[in-house]
């Protein structure tokens, strides 16, 4: 167990007095000894009695607990130790990308020459305010996010007894609730007719089977079944280094969505008119049958067609170009007609391809106003409308509590 010395005076074991060592009045009185798992002696010296008392508490705790950390492994450099960190990532190169961008621009330039172990909740705290003045509450969030597994990582290699940032003292800011506002179906068809020929195949996919802008720029002929009406979607375009190239969709998940006849019409039209690219077509991703490609026979950079393309067509159409009205767009007005016309949140969470419903309902769930009249109906159809039960036998009456009616079989 540990120990709390007076480095100052010396006390005679035969009398029991006390007199002045030769260290008196030199250096930290108060010096806290003990042995660390390995049997090894150690020792930290303060200037205060009380501090060396709760010293001495916390190392008993941590050596009783298993979770002894040697205070001299904090002293790693934040900047060397997320370096390793990062080093030791496993994710997609553009997500990778990302962190690094992060971990440059907003760690580093103040955590960069901290200790590990002198990295405290409070000060924690007060970086978070201070990136908070100048970038959105939901990337604070994630920088602290990406912060702390840094931490939390020191904290699993026995670098640090915990995460500050773990702490209640720290709180990321809340993030204001923003509404989906998805289109109504005359801003739809105005942007859509403003849009080159070419590529109004690629908004009505988009728009009719809710796919991401990059889902849709990596649309192949054989992940559309024409015959069964469905869209497999397999793969994305994503930048990497500024490249367009084929990849997994978001979260590494494929799914098949419904196929509109109107949208297999114009996919079937515009496969007839512009040959898909060459090259091997397998479900892995890849560039053979690719079906919208720039004219030197490339996959389209959002990069190029975001300005040159999507923006002249809202323009034209007298739709701001601002955020709520990008590419996305078409998506957030495919799940929201989906909602309004009874398909239920777990079908079209999995259209979407969200990793969980809860989040569908969370985003979507201000766009079904037609809950309460769908609500009112069922109850008039099963009671009545003057409040009394209908004439109608027992089988036809109304579902218990723990049924569902579903509508179209959704």
């Amino acid at each position: 167990m540990a120990s709390v010395n007076d480095r100052w005076h010396i006390r005679d074991r035969g009398t029991g007095k006390t007199t002045r060592s030769s260290r008196y009045g030199q250096g930290k009185r108060w010096q806290v000894r003990y042995r660390d798992p390995d049997g090894q002696s150690r020792n930290r010296s303060f200037d205060r009695r009380v501090d060396a008392d709760r010293f001495r508490v916390e190392v008993e705790h941590q050596l009783s607990r298993g979770g002894y950390v040697d205070e001299r492994s904090g002293r790693v450099l934040f900047a060397d130790y997320a370096a390793d960190w990062l080093a030791r990532q496993i994710q997609e190169p553009t997500s990778l990308q990302a962190l690094e961008v992060r971990l440059r621009v907003h760690m580093l330039p103040t955590w960069g020459p901290w200790p590990l172990a002198k990295i405290t909740p409070s000060a924690v705290q007060r970086w978070v305010v201070e990136l908070h003045e100048g970038i959105s509450a939901g990337y604070v969030r994630l920088i602290l996010v990406n912060f702390g597994a840094i931490l939390r990582s020191a904290v699993d290699e026995g670098i640090l007894a915990s995460s500050p940032v773990a702490s209640s003292l720290v709180r990321a800011p809340a993030i204001p609730p923003r509404k989906v506002t998805p289109w109504n179906v005359e801003r739809l068809l105005s942007v859509t007719a403003q849009l080159p020929p070419r590529w109004r195949p690629l908004a009505a996919v988009a728009a009719g089977c809710g796919l991401r802008q990059g889902e849709a720029f990596g649309l192949r002929v054989h992940d559309i079944d024409f015959d069964r009406q469905v869209v497999h979607v397999r793969q994305q375009i994503r930048l990497e280094d500024g490249r367009p190239v084929p990849a997994l969709p978001k979260y590494r998940r494929t799914r098949s969505v419904p196929l509109p006849s109107w949208v297999g019409e114009q996919l079937e039209a515009s496969t007839r008119e512009h040959a898909p690219l060459g090259g091997e077509r397998s479900d892995r991703p890849g560039l053979g049958g690719l079906l919208f490609y720039t004219r030197e026979r490339k996959p389209l950079n959002r990069n190029y067609f975001n300005p040159t393309v999507w923006r002249p067509a809202l323009l034209a159409a007298g739709v701001p170009n601002d955020r709520d009205n990008g590419m996305h767009a078409l998506r957030h007005t495919c799940a929201s007609l989906w909602l309004e016309h009874g398909v239920s949140i777990k079908a079209v969470s999995e259209y979407l391809g969200h990793a969980d419903p809860g989040f569908t309902l969370r985003v979507y769930t201000h766009v079904m106003p037609s809950s309460g009249d769908k609500a009112r109906r069922a109850m008039d159809a099963a009671l009545g409308r003057g409040g009394a039960p209908t004439h109608a036998g027992a089988d036809a009456g109304a579902p218990w509590a723990h049924e569902t009616v579903t509508e179209g079989g959704h």
